[in-house]
């Protein structure tokens, strides 16, 4: 029997025109004896599938707390704000 995909969600991915990120999951993926697996997938313009990744449910507690992690990391970075050097809310042009 082939692997299954169910598509648990697609989303938009931020700062981009049309790329989005896809969630499935994949039944028998490598075969009738292998266990499902979670299927992260970049597809460029909605269509085109760029990147992908397969994650065994038993590595997604500790996948989910490296994201956290790294959230975490990425907050504790100083940045300025958004447009901070037009002194402005919104962006301007010339």
């Amino acid at each position: 029997m082939p692997s299954k995909h169910i598509e648990v969600k697609t989303f938009k991915l931020a700062h981009s025109t049309d790329d989005t990120l896809r969630i499935e999951h994949i039944e028998k993926p490598y075969g009738e004896y292998s266990s499902p697996v979670v299927s992260i997938a970049v597809f460029s313009h909605g269509k085109t599938k760029t990147s992908e990744v397969e994650i065994p449910y038993e590595n997604i507690e500790e996948f989910l707390k490296a994201l956290n992690e790294s959230i975490a990391l990425c907050d504790s970075i100083p940045r300025n704000p958004i447009h901070a050097e037009l002194n402005s809310e919104i962006g301007g042009g010339a």
